[in-house]
């Protein structure tokens, strides 16, 4: 009955959240590359459920997933997408931002 308790404790916290900025730079590297499509590469980046302005203004893309941790607060990833020198419509460079969370103490 004891094991039993403390996995349907443990099941909840498998799920949580936890900042690891390698993990975010390997995914990025993985998902999104300079040369490609901007548009190609919001849309990859929206299904990965970042929210990204779409302005046309200004040369860079910013990106952000909102992650929330279990009674700590929600950590912000961000990723600009800076457009090409020669096409705007084209990745130009791909910068991966520190996470950054909320302190909740």
């Amino acid at each position: 009955m004891r094991t039993l308790l403390m996995l349907a404790l443990a099941l909840p916290l498998a799920g949580c959240y936890t900042v690891n900025q390698a993990k975010l730079g390997n995914f990025v590297a993985d998902t999104v590359q300079p040369g490609m499509p901007l548009e190609q590469a919001v849309t990859r980046l929206r299904v990965e459920d970042f929210s990204c302005n779409t302005s046309s203004a200004g040369s860079v893309t910013i990106c952000t997933r909102t992650q929330q941790r279990l009674a700590r607060g929600a950590c912000v990833e961000r990723v600009d997408l800076i457009r090409s020198q020669s096409s705007a419509n084209v990745v130009g460079a791909v910068d991966i931002l520190e996470i950054k969370c909320a302190k909740t103490w």
